[in-house]
């Protein structure tokens, strides 16, 4: 937090002295209750609120300088503290150790993050997901059926953001036992707010016919129990996966009356959350143990009944914000947008 002019401790003074409590103070200034106690504590002390003389030796570089360093490394990959280094000695900016750089930019609030891995949008993904979510902001999705296929991978890894231990040495941490090849399963599920289909398993790639054996035996049938007999009362959402828009498919789809959600975009992986769905249940599977594709499998389905109603909902029910992110971002990744 930057501190404070002389000007505002002293008019915390001045209240203080016209005898307002700490609370009043706060409600008059708006400051925050710490700094008004600090400094009234500090004039009943010494009588003045003026700073006292810094200890230790002065910064080594000047502000002008500092911003000049935050410019350098703010927002771009590859600038190591020894890069910035060379760089201010090459253009005789400042003579300072690499050391002088990192406490400067630490000071100044900047912190190494690792990039997150995002899709590779063009221009024209981008602006299809903008009209998709310029188009369906205030659509309502109570009624559909979010679908999609997915490979369950034995040691896929979880989430990399959980794999942190907190330890005082690394000796203290487990290892996290990998193997590079293992069991693998393809399957197909949908959900809505009413529940889930069954999941359904596959060999190889999943083709149009059997694409389509799957929306007859698993779709349909959950689709009648949660809408009735209503065709226009519901949606199928799906991606643009060639067994999905093949030709064969869209008439089995016009023959059963089956309504699509529209204009779905091109890598539009982000705002269908059944991927997140997957992502979920990818990091359950990790912690079951399995040797052979029927055992997997069974853990699979296991894991898939457990999933609760509230879970579906809440998946459901942040498509909005997403659409939003996507919106702000003018159809680019929503991840780095809040």
């Amino acid at each position: 937090m930057p501190r404070r002019p002389a000007e505002d401790r002293w008019a915390v003074i001045s209240w203080y002295k016209e005898g307002l409590t700490t609370a009043e103070i706060c409600r008059k200034t708006g400051f925050y209750k710490q700094f008004v106690t600090h400094w009234i504590a500090k004039y009943k002390d010494s009588g003045s609120v003026e700073d006292a003389p810094r200890a230790g030796r002065p910064r080594k570089l000047s502000e002008r300088v500092e911003r000049a360093v935050e410019k350098k490394m703010r927002g771009k990959r590859r600038r190591s503290s020894r890069v910035i280094e060379r760089e201010l000695k090459r253009q005789k900016v400042a003579d300072v150790s690499y050391t002088t750089v990192q406490r400067t930019v630490h000071r100044r609030g900047l912190h190494a993050f690792k990039q997150r891995k995002t899709s590779r949008l063009s221009k024209a993904h981008k602006r299809g997901r903008l009209k998709f979510a310029k188009t369906n902001i205030r659509k309502n999705w109570s009624n559909v059926v979010f679908s999609d296929e997915h490979r369950f991978k034995q040691f896929k890894g979880g989430n990399p953001r959980h794999n942190f231990v907190w330890a005082k040495s690394v000796s203290e941490v487990p290892g996290k036992e990998m193997e590079r090849w293992g069991l693998t399963v393809d399957a197909w599920g949908g959900f809505s707010l009413q529940g889930k289909t069954d999941l359904v398993f596959y060999e190889d790639t999943l083709d149009a016919p059997a694409y389509q054996d799957i929306l007859e035996n698993s779709l349909l049938p959950a689709a009648k129990e949660w809408f009735g007999d209503e065709k226009d009362g519901w949606e199928l959402q799906q991606d643009k996966a060639t067994c999905h828009t093949a030709k064969s498919t869209k008439t089995w789809l016009e023959r059963h009356e089956v309504a699509v959600v529209e204009e779905w975009p091109t890598k539009g992986d982000d705002i269908n959350p059944i991927e997140n769905l997957w992502a979920i249940l990818d990091e359950r599977l990790e912690s079951k143990k399995f040797t052979t594709e029927e055992g997997m499998k069974k853990a699979i389905l296991k894991l898939w009944d457990e999933v609760d109603l509230s879970l579906l909902h809440n998946l459901i029910d942040s498509i909005p914000d997403r659409l939003r992110r996507i919106r702000k971002a003018e159809g680019g990744s929503i991840k780095a947008v809040n």
